[in-house]
């Protein structure tokens, strides 16, 4: 019979050791555990760039649309007093505005200091297959300005043409602009165009999305449904800006 030698360190029998590996049931628990931190890490990675997204985008439009709000005030803080203020509702629920400024006349001496702004929104393509809406803006020279003076209460509403005007704000969904004038008590009111007076303040509204949503609207059609949605889903990438602007009297 053969017997283990003995341990050197004890002078007992030497027993080797019995090396047992993991079960079949200890590895595929392994895995599991060890697949559900890896979705969940997944999960966490991807909500947060996500998230990072949604914040860009967010802060792209925001830089937008004051930008946009600083240039308009800029341009009606030139108004000329006393003239016409032009206003009315667009078909596609967004208002058009127009009035006469100043301008700096060494920077178009041919053209005189006065000239008139015209803003507002339309529908143009951007594709073979996609469009958008924008704000567009239109500036009339001296010639055509004293003609509209000239004219007085009379004077036609600017003509607009998106395919030359230039283009300030993409992905528009709304533009209004609400004119308010103050009664004998000082208190404001809505602004009629039979007026004697212009109106002494614009309460601007602007309603835009960012470049992603805007892709899902290819249609001038897709764009109004938008701008009339109550759906909280569907204008959750529409974000909303007021801002009260006062005018010369």
């Amino acid at each position: 019979m053969t017997r283990n030698p003995p341990c050197p360190a004890s002078g007992h029998p030497f027993t080797p050791r019995v090396v047992r590996g993991f079960s079949l049931v200890e590895l595929l628990t392994a895995m599991v555990i060890s697949s559900l931190l890896m979705f969940a890490l997944f999960s966490l990675v991807g909500r947060s760039g996500t998230n990072y997204r949604l914040s860009q985008r967010k802060i792209t439009t925001i830089s937008d649309t004051r930008a946009f709000l600083q240039f308009i005030q800029n341009d009606l803080s030139t108004r000329v007093a006393d003239t016409k203020f032009f206003w009315k509702l667009n078909p596609n629920g967004s208002h058009e505005f127009a009035f006469i400024r100043t301008h700096d006349s060494e920077t178009q001496p041919d053209e005189g200091d006065l000239s008139t702004v015209l803003y507002y929104v339309g529908f143009t393509a951007d594709g073979k297959k996609s469009g958008s809406q924008k704000i567009f803006r239109r500036v009339l020279d001296g010639e055509q300005t004293q003609k509209l003076i000239e004219a007085g209460t009379k004077a036609a509403f600017p003509a607009r043409d998106p395919a030359t005007d230039d283009t300030v704000v993409y992905n528009v969904v709304r533009f209004q602009v609400r004119p308010l004038q103050r009664d004998a008590a000082g208190n404001l009111q809505n602004w009629v165009e039979t007026s004697v007076t212009a109106p002494s303040l614009l309460e601007v509204t602007l309603d835009i999305t960012d470049d992603f949503s805007a892709q899902r609207l290819v249609s001038e059609k897709s764009w109004l449904d938008l701008a009339e949605s109550t759906n909280i889903k569907q204008r959750e990438a529409v974000r909303r800006f007021v801002q009260n602007i006062a005018l010369t009297p």
